[in-house]
């Protein structure tokens, strides 16, 4: 027998991270654990949230912290791997490999994180941008790049847009946090759109910070803009695909991405996009098949509470007047701005678990990774 096909039986992985199939990092441990148990003895060990797993998912699961799988796979955010870390410091075996899937939005990161980041054996991340970022701030394991892999079936499955609504309706269904940069959205729209009712804005938040809900609130109030619809609503994945299907162009001018899932779902549908050119939404500006903000400034790192003490280095911050014409460019277009939407579908495919090729990435991962150590 083949080494390799020797590394394909050895292989056991548990995958532990948060289970929640309407947050973006949150989805992709069960996600990734559904599509990898048809290949290895898989199990996901949830940490936090469970929220609608299918019975087939929730056969996945398994919490007993002594019983990991040879190889951990922690697939968490940031300000989450410090606890990891500390509970597989508790729990770990000589015979276990820890290694760790994870992302960042801005220019670095902070010392406390990389102590924690260098306790694994090998570190993935999503977007070319974050090695240099990670290895610049003093992570010294290996690191590879395999793009987020996320279920786009339902979005594939529907027809691909072919003309536009009236009204007209630019959309944003990110989180309500400082880093996604809504009131710059709202403020681009008011300047062009301003009580049009040909042309609307839908912001739906999933969650997010209520003081910053409260911010972009006062903000239509204080703009007296009638044509922009601010909710707060967690959407189920039918009510989620919906929403998209109403939209005729979405706009994400975060600040920093380290996944941007929410342009790749639209670009499935073949609705336009309009982001901002930074971090992770490079990858997206640089296929040339949507809009992309260039002008930006550097702003100090903004994240939540959690990383108020620790130096996260710099963002991007998007020129209001270049996304408000890019705006208007889009609706004054708007019977143009289809013409590539199948190349805009084609290109979000690939990051698709079930038809998509970065899947596979993931499994060669696993079984060279086993190779090499034998």
């Amino acid at each position: 027998m083949g080494s390799s096909f020797l590394a394909f039986l050895s292989l056991s992985i548990s995958i532990m991270g948060t289970v929640n199939k309407r947050d973006g990092i949150g989805r992709q441990s069960i996600e990734l654990g559904m599509v990898l148990k048809n290949k290895y003895e898989v199990t996901v060990v949830p940490v936090g949230a469970i929220e609608e797993l299918t019975d087939l998912e929730k056969n996945l699961l398994k919490v007993d912290l002594r019983s990991l799988n040879q190889i951990v796979l922690v697939n968490t955010s940031l300000p989450e791997i410090p606890h990891f870390v500390e509970i597989l410091k508790r729990y770990r075996r000589k015979d276990q490999r820890f290694l760790c899937y994870t992302m960042h939005e801005s220019s670095a990161v902070d010392p406390h994180f990389v102590e924690y980041l260098n306790f694994f054996e090998h570190i993935i991340v999503p977007d070319p941008f974050l090695i240099e970022v990670f290895q610049n701030s003093g992570v010294a394991v290996p690191i590879s790049v395999i793009p987020l892999s996320v279920d786009l079936g339902d979005f594939l499955s529907q027809p691909i847009k072919k003309k536009v609504k009236e009204p007209f309706i630019f959309g944003n269904y990110s989180a309500c946090i400082l880093r996604k940069d809504l009131e710059i959205l709202i403020l681009a729209f008011s300047k062009k759109f301003k009580n049009n009712h040909n042309v609307r804005l839908k912001i739906n938040c999933r969650g997010g910070d209520k003081h910053y809900m409260k911010t972009l609130r006062d903000l239509i109030d204080s703009l007296n803009i009638k044509n922009v619809e601010f909710t707060v609503d967690s959407k189920n994945a039918s009510k989620y695909l919906q929403m998209f299907l109403s939209t005729d162009c979405y706009v994400s001018p975060s600040w920093g991405e380290g996944f941007s899932i929410q342009p790749r779902q639209a670009m499935a549908l073949g609705i336009p996009v309009i982001v901002s050119n930074n971090t992770g939404q490079a990858t997206i500006s640089q296929t040339g098949l949507v809009f992309s903000l260039e002008k930006s400034q550097k702003i100090q790192a903004a994240y939540s509470d959690l990383f108020g003490f620790f130096d996260m280095g710099w963002m991007a911050k998007s020129d209001l007047d270049e996304l408000a014409d890019l705006m208007e460019k889009v609706y004054i277009n708007r019977d143009k701005v289809l013409v590539d939407n199948a190349k805009k579908r084609d290109w979000a495919k690939k990051f698709d678990l079930k038809q998509g090729s970065f899947i596979e990435k993931f499994c060669s991962f696993f079984e060279q990774y086993e190779e090499k150590r034998e």
